[in-house]
């Protein structure tokens, strides 16, 4: 019987979910025409986009979302938020935090209905992945995106875990902060694995989720670090704060 009901909630969530984003798009399109001169970063477009996300989170009864650190985001600061990724409910609770920034996304993403309209929308960073110049063209975007005063946002394992626990994160994101000197955001997420398995669709039941910010690193601090090494901090930062939310359960 529970599962009966599992399955039904979730048929009606995507339901819901490609009914509002119909609903949601044109008036997506619409504030773009209306603030693209006035807001050339699309700060407000950026904004209504972190309500479409999270408002999914708010209809689920299922869910729980507890956010801690959200002030040590600045939105006029230009920072490169990493963070670990465990599901497609992390695209929700990072937009939770209804703060600026572009995503970063695999190209083939782009061509999904719904989902790649709101990537273009929002002028998403391509990630080619496979790609023999991949690196080069996710470069030009970064480095282009970052001078107009745009943060990014990196899921630093390049992809879901298959477990909850955090993978070796991918020297990009550390890359990119080094050449361009910017500063790091560091964030851990936990629950959304659970949320929604990597491998399905249905919902699993009540699941509690954290996103905890945690605190930024200056370039100073890491100028002298290769991307390597910089990767491996940061994911020692991360996997230590995903411990002790852990700790606390």
């Amino acid at each position: 019987m529970k599962k009966f009901l599992l399955v039904l909630l979730s048929v009606l969530l995507w339901i819901y979910f490609v009914i509002s984003s119909l609903i949601l798009t044109p008036l997506a399109i619409l504030i773009l025409v209306l603030t693209f001169i006035p807001d050339p970063n699309l700060r407000i477009l950026s904004k209504f986009s972190c309500f479409w996300g999270a408002q999914y989170i708010w209809v689920i009864p299922l869910w729980r979302l507890k956010i801690i650190g959200r002030d040590k985001i600045n939105d006029r600061k230009l920072q490169i938020l990493v963070v670990n990724h465990q599901s497609l409910a992390d695209i929700l609770v990072m937009n939770s935090l209804f703060k600026h920034f572009r995503w970063t996304s695999k190209v083939e993403n782009f061509k999904i209905p719904l989902v790649g309209w709101t990537l273009h929308l929002n002028r998403a960073i391509r990630i080619y992945r496979g790609a023999a110049d991949a690196w080069h063209k996710f470069e030009a975007q970064a480095v282009k995106t970052l001078s107009q005063g745009n943060s990014l946002l990196i899921f630093a394992e390049g992809t879901r875990s298959k477990n909850g626990n955090i993978g070796k994160f991918k020297e990009g994101a550390f890359r990119l902060a080094l050449q361009t000197k910017t500063e790091i955001q560091p964030l851990v997420l936990d629950g959304t694995s659970k949320a929604i398995p990597k491998s399905g669709w249905v919902l699993t039941g009540r699941q509690d989720m954290i996103l905890k910010v945690l605190d930024p690193l200056p370039y100073e601090s890491f100028k002298d670090m290769t991307p390597a090494q910089l990767a491996e901090k940061v994911h020692g930062i991360i996997a230590t704060a995903l411990n002790e939310i852990r700790a606390k359960v």
